[in-house]
Formats: structure tokens, sequence, C-alpha cells
């Protein structure tokens, strides 16, 4: 350790450096003498010379001016060092890069950047119809701690680093423009392995007085970051006013949302250093061969998945890495799936083939909404690779997913994927319509019932009650016009297995809850008064649920806390849908793709 200071030492460097061209300038002398005695010493010079050149070259990449900062880090000490390298390319004229993580109460608007599909290196994408124009902000100077997309370009792959240099290169060209044009910027064995669209635009959280009561308002003149692509305001329930209203109107209340608190408290204090949440700590990777099936101890190396989970958690109550209580907490999870994001755009990490897809998509989705809620560029970039290995990865032909490239595909895994194409087109990101056309096509294949309002794992099995949740959730949520008769057909079904009937299922209870939630009939009164008694019956005193439920093995209790939690989210966490404005009907973004 002192060695290394000593040779970071800038007086050592600099007389060396003097040291070498006092020599050099002395051999040059010596060798324009003339007797053998000149050129015998100055070759000895000579020598010495390189020497202390080559010191010179050792010395110089160790000097703190150079560096910025002292080029020794103790590897056993700095485990946040990775993290503290990476910053969201957030913008506030006020702020300094270090408030970017740690400041709970003040939102951090997103940078202003336009068009940022073309620094993507793909073709512009048109404004849908029913997207606002924002009133563009006064001009504002940029802030130079660091707060820039560069700063991933030490940690995220070729791709990533390539698209943030050309977003720094271009800022002050697109800033200048923007204000120029006065323009805003904007089961059965059918259910294996599990890991675990807008309304009206009027809804977009636009007034201080609409904010979290909890979180004080902030003095900051900077552009608020806009709900989900100004498309519609399908998460603009999240927060303030809207959220309390809707939790009120659509069947929650102060015990549920007691609950959430408590949860979300738990999943923050089990988040690992790295940004992280950790299979093997939360009991994951247990293998007890739910319906009669084993699967590898699937969950064990799941880190991306869980930690897709317990953000979608966070962000599901109106937490993001720009405001909130846990905003920090949500900032290092970001990070940790932006760092550990594959050349090819896929977040499932080191999982196994049996929990990979599934980890890919719970951090897709997770990064998406990101990316649609507080439009950060950094999250973009991210979220686009991670539309782009989605794309890759479904079946051209039935339009399905399953655990590699090139699988028909199986409705459990294309739930989360459609979800993860709604989330990136919210956040404008280019959807290729034949991937819309697909997940129509595969959940046709699926259909069972003689009403067709029932579904199968895969084409041609019996159904199964989460399956038939799945579909019909995934039906609703993308935008179908599902008939009554096959909504009643599937929701006599899942009323035959309530929350707190078998063993508990936290993975059917989700998807039946989003399903039932949409339609706000009578169907969804009886489940609700189930669900909440099971769950907030269930819940320990430390905030989580217990892992001894059906996939719980797999996933252990920040997958069981963070599903039980989402379903209570349920009341907020999207919005009514209205025929006319869901994915699956809207003209598609960038239809030439």
């Amino acid at each position: 350790m002192k060695v290394a200071q000593l040779w970071a030492d800038p007086r050592l460097v600099y007389a060396v450096a003097g040291a070498a061209v006092a020599t050099l300038l002395f051999t040059i002398w010596l060798f324009r003498r003339r007797g053998r005695g000149g050129r015998q010493a100055g070759l000895i010079c000579l020598l010495l010379s390189v020497g202390l050149h080559v010191a010179l070259i050792l010395l110089v990449p160790l000097l703190p001016s150079l560096r910025g900062g002292s080029s020794t880090t103790d590897s056993e000490t700095d485990e946040d060092g990775g993290i503290d390298g990476v910053s969201f390319s957030t913008f506030d004229p006020d702020m300094l890069a270090a408030d970017a993580a740690g400041d709970a109460h003040s939102p951090i608007a997103p940078l202003p950047v336009a068009n940022l599909e073309s620094l993507l290196g793909q073709p512009p994408t048109p404004e849908p119809e029913s997207r606002e124009q924002d009133v563009a902000p006064e001009p504002a100077r940029l802030a130079t701690s660091g707060l820039s997309p560069s700063s991933l370009s030490e940690s995220t792959p070729v791709e990533t680093s390539e698209v943030m240099a050309s977003i720094d290169s271009m800022l002050d060209e697109l800033l200048s423009e923007a204000a120029a044009a006065g323009q805003g910027t904007p089961s059965e064995v059918a259910e294996e392995t599990p890991m675990d669209a807008p309304t009206s635009s009027s809804d977009r959280i636009a007034h201080v007085s609409d904010e979290d009561p909890s979180s004080p308002a902030s003095t900051s003149t900077a552009p608020r970051a806009m709900v989900p692509g100004d498309l519609a305001s399908d998460y603009a329930k999240r927060l303030g006013k809207a959220k309390f209203e809707a939790l009120e109107r659509t069947g929650g209340d102060e015990n549920t949302e007691a609950a959430v608190e408590a949860a979300l408290k738990f999943l923050a204090e089990a988040q690992r250093s790295d940004g992280a949440w950790d299979p093997r700590a939360s009991g994951a990777g247990i293998e007890r061969s739910p319906l009669g099936m084993t699967r590898g101890g699937a969950g064990s190396r799941a880190e991306t998945a869980l930690t897709g989970l317990a953000l979608l958690s966070l962000i599901g109550a109106g937490q993001t890495h720009q405001r909130g209580q846990y905003s920090d907490n949500a900032y290092r999870g970001l990070v940790y799936l932006i760092q550990n994001q594959k050349p090819d755009g896929s977040l499932a990490g080191a999982a196994s083939v049996y929990e990979s897809t599934y980890c890919h998509g719970m951090a897709a989705l997770a990064m998406c909404e990101t990316a649609a809620i507080t439009r950060d560029p950094s999250a973009i970039a991210c979220a686009s690779r991670t539309i782009g290995f989605t794309r890759a990865m479904q079946h051209p032909t039935t339009g399905g997913w399953r655990y590699t490239a090139g699988d028909p595909g199986d409705l459990s895994q294309l739930g989360w994927q459609a979800m993860v194409l709604d989330a990136g087109y919210r956040a404008g990101v280019p959807v290729d319509p034949r991937s819309v056309e697909g997940v129509e096509r595969f959940l046709r294949s699926v259909r069972a019932g003689s009403q067709g309002g029932l579904a199968s794992y895969r084409a041609g099995e019996q159904p199964s009650r989460t399956m038939t949740a799945e579909a019909l959730a995934t039906r609703l949520l993308i935008g179908q016009n599902v008939p009554a008769a096959e909504i009643a057909e599937a929701e006599r079904y899942l009323l035959q297995q309530l929350p707190g009937v078998g063993q508990d299922n936290y993975y059917y209870w989700y998807y039946a809850t989003l399903a039932l939630h949409q339609l706000q009939d009578e169907a969804w009164q009886q489940w609700n008064v189930a669900l909440k008694n099971r769950l907030l019956a269930t819940q320990r005193a430390d905030g989580s649920w217990p892992s001894d439920t059906v996939w719980g093995g797999y996933g252990g209790t920040v997958y069981t806390t963070a599903m039980a939690t989402l379903c209570l989210e349920v009341y907020y966490r999207h919005a009514i849908r209205s025929d006319s404005n869901r994915i699956a009907n809207q003209t598609p973004v960038n239809p030439t793709r």
C-alpha cells in the first residue's frame, strides 16, 4: 500500500521526468564530443535515460491529478465502487451528482433529450395521435458534476457505451434545437418455474398538490418527469391524490396500504450492497418439486428476477430513483441491472435455463416501467436493448417464448414478455407490430373451454386456473376486446379457487388479481375480499410473506413478498383500461420495422 502511494506521488513523477529530460540532453552533448570517452559515457547516459523514460511511463498513469483521484482501491472494502461510477442521466441545474441517488425528497426531472431512438441507431418514432406536447422549459445550464449519460460507459457493454457517448456529444445541439423550436422535450405443469394501455391523459401528474404528501415539494425549477410516454397515464394512479382515490374506489383500504408499506421496508432492508436482491440469502433455489416436477433447484441464481420484482414493487407504489422514500434503493437496483446487461440486451444474468427467460422478463419490465415513468435516457437506452432481446427470443411462427431461442413457447413466459413490450411502447421504444401479432396468435393457440375463456400452458394441453388468469390479464392489459362470454367462463373457473383455498399460490393470485381488477364487477368484489383476508392474515411481523407456497421454494421470501405486494398495489398500479387506448389497438410505433 505504501509503495503504491509513493509511486502515485506527483512529486516523484515530476522528479523522474526532469531527470529523464536532463539525462537525454546530457547524452546528446556527450555524443557530440569527438573523444572515445565521450561516446562511452554517452552510451551509459542513453541507457539511463531510457530507464527513466520507462519509469515515467509507469508513473504517469498513477498520477492522481490525471486520474481524478487515487489509483488505489481496497477491493474488500469498496464493495459499492461500481455503483458510485454510474449515474442516471438526470438533469437539475441546482443539483450535484452526489445527490442523485441519496435525496429521497427532491424529484429530479429527466434530462430533456428528444428523439432518443435516432441516437440508438433507430428511425425516429412517430408521435401517436393521442400524445400531448409539453411547453419547453426555460434554458438551464447542465450540471457538470458527472450527471451525464456518458457516466455509464465504464460499466455497461460496448453498445450502451457508444449510445451514451452519442447522447453526451449531441446534448448541447439537442437542447439548442428544443429551445429554438419552442417544443417540450420530452398449476399444473402449465405453470413451470414462475419466479414470478392507457387511460385519459388528463390523469397525468402535473401539480405539486397531487404528489405523495410524504415527500416534500422540490424547489427545483427543472422540468418534471413525465408519466408513461404521454400516451396516456397507465401509471399515473401511483402517486398523490390520484392514488388514494383509486385505492378507495377499486377496493383497497388503509390496511392494504399499511401492508404494502411494511413489505417495502422489508424489501429495502433485504437489498444487497451492490443493488441486487440475493436469492440464496432469501431462501431461493430450494427444490420442492411443485406439481410433481423437478427443475434443478431453479432460482438460486435469479438475482435479476428478484431485483426486477423488488423494483416493480417499489415502482408500483410510486417509488422511483428520482423520488420517494426508497429512491436510493430503486437507484441502486436499476444500476445493478444496467451494469449486468449483456451485449445482446439480455437481463437474465447468470440464471440457469429454467429461470433465464423469467429473469429477463421481470427485470426488463422493471426497467421499461422506469423508462416510461421517469423518461431517464439511461433507463430508456437499457430498455431499448431489452426489447431487442425480447424480440429476438420470440418464436417467429408461434409467437411465444420459452427457455431458449427457437422454443415454440409457453403461456407462463408470454405474460411477462407481452407486458415488457407494452411498457417499452409507453417509454417510446419502437415495438414491431409482428411481435404484437405473435402474442395474439399464441394467445389464440392456447384458448380452451366451451367459450374460449380458459387457457392452457401450451396448445392442446388441459387448461389451468393459473394460465387462464394469465391469459385473461394479458389480453386485457395489451388491449384485446375480450367477449363477455369468454370473460364469464374465465371468472367462473377462477372463483372456484379463491385465495385461502388450497396451498397459497402468489403467481396465480398475481395474474387473477390483475385481470379481475380491470373488470371491476361482482367477480372482482368476491376475489378482492378473499385476497385481502388471506394476505393480511399471513403477512409476518417483519413485513414479509412466508415462502411455503407453490413456487416459494424457487423464489424465496423476496419473491413471495414482492408478488404479494404487487397484488396489494393493484388498486393503483395500472389504470382501468378503455378499449380505445391499448397497445394492441393503436397504430404501431414505427410500423416499418
